[in-house]
């Protein structure tokens, strides 16, 4: 599987259609599936990447009130889009609207899918992420990175 890396700055046209960055484009295939991502984005995974989640997803206990709510807000909100022969993919307005998107957006890779951010959102959050990143990564030491 191909690692996701990269951001790039994006449209949204009026249809609610999205181009997706070209050096993406051979990763991703014919068809994504979209859904609610984490801070409020969406997450776009390719399908074999979509169904390696799905079988790490099954193994949560489904006892656990999280585990439930939260396979219950990404499974319901999950949506299989085909991509165009240009490169599209048609965002529906229930995930537009989760995500606050409007016309130009931020499409960022993060190792087996994207990310689609509102450009406002994505520019604040990663100014804040780069001012904290020494203690992100001294976070991250703790689970073997």
């Amino acid at each position: 599987m191909d690692m996701f890396m990269g951001s790039y700055d994006h449209r949204i046209d009026n249809k609610g259609r999205l181009v997706m960055p070209a050096k993406f484009r051979s990763q991703m295939g014919d068809t994504v599936v979209c859904t609610v991502g984490l801070d409020n984005c969406l997450a776009v995974y390719p399908m074999d990447a979509w169904n390696v989640y799905l079988q790490k997803l099954q193994s949560l206990p489904f006892t656990k009130g999280q585990a439930r709510q939260f396979m219950r807000t990404l499974l319901g909100a999950a949506e299989e889009l085909p991509v165009d022969g240009q490169g599209r993919i048609l965002l529906s307005v229930k995930l537009r609207k989760y995500a606050l998107l409007s016309d130009a957006v931020v499409v960022n890779g993060v190792n087996d899918h994207l990310e689609i951010w509102n450009s406002e959102k994505w520019a604040a959050s990663n100014d804040e992420m780069l001012e904290n990143f020494t203690s992100l990564a001294e976070g991250v030491s703790d689970l073997g990175v």
